[in-house]
């Protein structure tokens, strides 16, 4: 369903990522790198840790080598069952072999927006917005609030370091309104918090959290069919 430009995104989005995460001289070992961290985020992990009310299946949507999967399964009070995707084959390969192993088969690599999503399927859904095209971003969100069971949660998030990049993008296009069409991502305004990044429907439901590394929007999930407009 994505556009000939969104798949373009995501191919060279996909490149770069690899680059970063596991070019030439990269530590197939270091589990912090593939998901974007020097050390271990325990501060920012044991944030979406007070997010888990109740047991049950937890969705990581772009989970790199799936590092905040296992600190939830294996800190949490409650039960989870863990599932990952990533279209990072070495970074999903790393969650298999090593971070991972007793939940092999439940980690994918795909694209997010690519992945089979059924509803009332998951628990909680953890999901960055800037992993999805601006193309994409309605109809896949549509489907993202189907997956969760009524009274579960969909935790987005951005990093603050990405929130400060947005931030000034979205400023500039105030003053040259052309670049607020040409960037990858639907932006509302100025990008103060990860709601600003996502449909208004949306928006309007979440509880905000503002941390200092991380920006972070709950949404409960009622069990209604959808609050994205089509």
């Amino acid at each position: 369903m994505s556009t000939e430009r969104a798949r373009l995104w995501y191919a060279s989005r996909k490149e770069a990522i690899r680059k970063m995460y596991w070019g030439s001289g990269k530590e197939s070992g270091n589990l912090y790198l593939p998901s974007g961290f020097k050390e271990y985020p325990r501060e920012i992990y044991n944030l979406f840790l007070s997010l888990i009310h109740r047991s049950g299946k937890v969705l990581d949507l772009g989970c790199g080598n799936g590092l905040l999967l296992r600190h939830l399964v294996e800190n949490s009070r409650y039960e989870l069952e863990p599932f990952g995707v990533d279209f990072i084959e070495e970074s999903i390969r790393q969650a298999r072999e090593l971070v991972l192993p007793a939940y092999s088969s439940n980690l994918t690599v795909s694209n997010i927006v690519e992945y089979e999503l059924n509803p009332g399927s998951f628990d909680f859904i953890f999901v960055d917005p800037t992993d999805i095209h601006r193309d994409d971003i309605d109809w896949f969100l549509d489907r993202v609030v189907r997956t969760c069971k009524p009274g579960g949660r969909i935790i987005f998030y951005t990093y603050r370091d990405v929130m400060r990049v947005l931030f000034l993008l979205s400023l500039v296009s105030l003053v040259l309104p052309f670049l607020r069409e040409r960037l990858p991502w639907r932006i509302e305004g100025l990008a103060t918090w990860v709601g600003k990044l996502l449909p208004r429907n949306v928006r309007s439901g979440l509880k905000r959290i503002d941390h200092k590394h991380v920006s972070i929007g709950i949404y409960d999930c009622r069990g209604e069919e959808s609050n994205v407009q089509e």
